[in-house]
């Protein structure tokens, strides 16, 4: 009885590893898919949006790093600085990566779709106002953290206190 189970087993595997390649080519996108999500990025402003990003999260951690060594700003200020540009320089890698994401996700008729959006008056619109959705979003982000986390904070200190120990 074990040897049928057994052969089963390896027969399965075996058509597993054999239907692998075909899956692994139906999920990679093509280059005219990468292209179109490539487009998709520029018009819907996503570059836009993480070098409108990008100084905020460094300037918010230099200040995190500041608050642990205040007495070295100065240096954190410059580490930070030099971050950035690298980082800025390298956007194009993240970019490719993501156009990749969307181009596995997509189809070419659905980019083209999201194009035709973007391109529209109201897609237009969206693009703009973006940037100033996101700040805010961040700092609305950071707000309900801190408010949660306080939170979280007085609760598990009234639950710990209720069992002997007292922060």
């Amino acid at each position: 009885m074990l040897m049928p189970n057994r052969v089963l087993a390896a027969a399965a595997g075996l058509l597993a590893l054999l239907a692998l390649p075909a899956v692994m080519c139906a999920q990679a996108p093509n280059a005219e898919r990468v292209a179109a999500a490539k487009e998709l990025m520029q018009i819907a402003g996503v570059a836009k949006q993480f070098d409108e990003v990008m100084p905020y999260l460094m300037r918010q951690l230099a200040q995190s790093f500041t608050a642990i060594a205040p007495d070295k700003a100065t240096q954190i200020g410059e580490v930070f600085g030099q971050l950035a540009t690298k980082f800025v320089d390298r956007k194009g890698e993240l970019i490719d990566e993501i156009a990749a994401l969307y181009a596995e996700k997509l189809t070419l008729e659905e980019l083209a779709g999201l194009i035709g959006f973007y391109k529209s008056p109201i897609g237009t619109k969206f693009v703009a106002v973006q940037p100033e959705i996101m700040r805010q979003s961040m700092v609305a982000g950071q707000r309900w953290g801190a408010r949660l986390g306080r939170e979280i904070e007085e609760e598990a200190r009234k639950e710990l206190k209720k069992r002997g120990v007292d922060l």
